[in-house]
């Protein structure tokens, strides 16, 4: 009985650290790292249960790309994307 009720609370503290990570990135993160993502809300709700259970992988992958220097890549592409948007009009 003690190595069920461990299981079930393991997966419970995971389950509920993921919920946390998977929150934080979907306000936070996922705008910094995909320049698409930024104002698409609905695709931010669809992807919180993969967040949720892959949390490890995307903290692994969001700390890498902050550090590689990729975000700074993206604030150029949307200075670049505002700038034909001014352009146009």
């Amino acid at each position: 009985m003690i190595v069920g009720e461990s299981i079930i609370l393991i997966a419970q503290i995971y389950g509920l650290v993921g919920l946390g990570v998977a929150l934080v990135f979907v306000t936070i993160g996922l705008g910094r790292v995909e320049l698409a993502a930024r104002g698409a809300f609905l695709f931010r709700l669809q992807i919180i249960p993969g967040i949720v259970l892959l949390w490890p992988i995307v903290i692994v992958r969001w700390v890498s790309l902050e550090r590689s220097g990729e975000k700074v890549m993206l604030d150029k592409e949307e200075k670049e994307v505002a700038q034909e948007q001014e352009n146009k009009s």
